[in-house]
């Protein structure tokens, strides 16, 4: 997810580890920079929380290799993460939805991520510099999403 871009959604079943989460994600990574920045543009930030696979040694040579800028990221912070807002917008549908077996979860979610458009990825982007205060004002502690 970009300011003006939600991105493919991949599901996978199986366990991830730091070469798993590569390999799900890296041609479309490099598709998604390419049509969200432009190809070569160096003004954008690869943004992951710290999910064992996300901060892998494989994961992270990976990203280096391919010269990309990964943002450091606080510990158990995912109120200053966009996209957890995202989910959690899809999960309250999910929640009136109510999916009855695997098959149509995975379904209902691909069906909601599709609708998500450009304004709503860009309106939770913008929302950063207000996560940001209440995340000072809380002291670093956990604060409601806005």
């Amino acid at each position: 997810m970009s300011g003006g871009a939600r991105g493919l959604l991949i599901t996978y079943t199986g366990r991830v580890n730091g070469p798993a989460y590569i390999e799900i994600f890296k041609d479309a990574l490099t598709d998604f920079i390419e049509n969200a920045f432009g190809p070569g543009n160096p003004n954008w930030v690869y943004m992951q929380d710290n999910a064992p696979p996300h901060t892998s040694k494989f994961a992270m040579k990976w990203l280096k290799d391919k010269n990309i800028n990964v943002m450091k990221w606080p510990p158990s912070s995912p109120d200053l993460n966009p996209i957890e807002n995202l989910w959690d917008n899809i999960d309250k549908k999910l929640r009136y939805l109510k999916p009855t077996n695997v098959t149509q979860l995975e379904q209902m979610i691909h069906d909601l991520w599709n609708k998500v458009s450009c304004q709503e990825c860009q309106s939770l982007v913008d929302s950063m510099p207000r996560r940001i205060r209440q995340c000072i004002k809380a002291r670093g502690n956990s604060f409601s999403k806005c």
